[in-house]
């Protein structure tokens, strides 16, 4: 091979290379705009769900802390029974176990309201040791409208229930059937 021939291979391995870089020119210019759009279409997406989460937290933070929304479409009125008392979340009203079903009662009156809807309830958050207490709201419940059948629901908040609240480590498959639609 001569000195002229390698010359002609260099040329024509430049030319090649030109030729390839001249053809990738296209398709790279078609992925940059496919990622670009990608890149539109995650950002339009991001700030669509952020707008419906805030949304949500919004609505929660009207009657989330105290109301359950049940998938009949009624609600769960949270009340707290404690060892020696009875609390109403919606309120912030404490009281004292023997108090529960006397006259004119915080809790005769918030019963009463929340008994109107046939589809609404209690629901009572026992800590330990506070069943006497929410067998003594069942019971005024009872006296209160003997005739009728009432829903109650109960919830045992024991020490792992209250540590998973706290650090926000609700077990996935209670937080999946909570988010499930109707």
């Amino acid at each position: 091979m001569t000195d002229a021939d390698a010359g002609h291979g260099a040329s024509e391995r430049a030319s090649d290379a030109a030729l390839q870089e001249e053809n990738n020119a296209p398709m790279m210019a078609i992925f940059g705009g496919v990622f670009g759009l990608l890149l539109v279409f995650l950002v339009v997406v991001n700030l669509y769900s952020d707008a419906a989460q805030r949304e949500r937290l919004e609505k929660a933070d009207e009657d989330g802390l105290y109301r359950i929304e049940r998938l009949d479409g009624g609600a769960g009125f949270v009340v707290i029974a404690f060892p020696s008392e009875l609390r109403i979340i919606e309120t912030g009203v404490g009281i004292p176990s023997a108090k529960i079903c006397a006259a004119g009662s915080p809790f005769t009156s918030y019963a009463r309201r929340v008994y109107e809807s046939d589809s609404d309830q209690l629901v009572f958050f026992m800590l330990e040791g506070s069943v006497p207490t929410m067998a003594v709201a069942r019971e005024c419940l009872r006296q209160m409208w003997p005739e009728q059948v009432l829903t109650i629901g109960w919830v045992i908040a024991d020490n792992e229930l209250l540590k998973s609240v706290a650090l926000n480590d609700i077990p996935n498959y209670i937080r999946d059937y909570a988010e499930q639609t109707p």
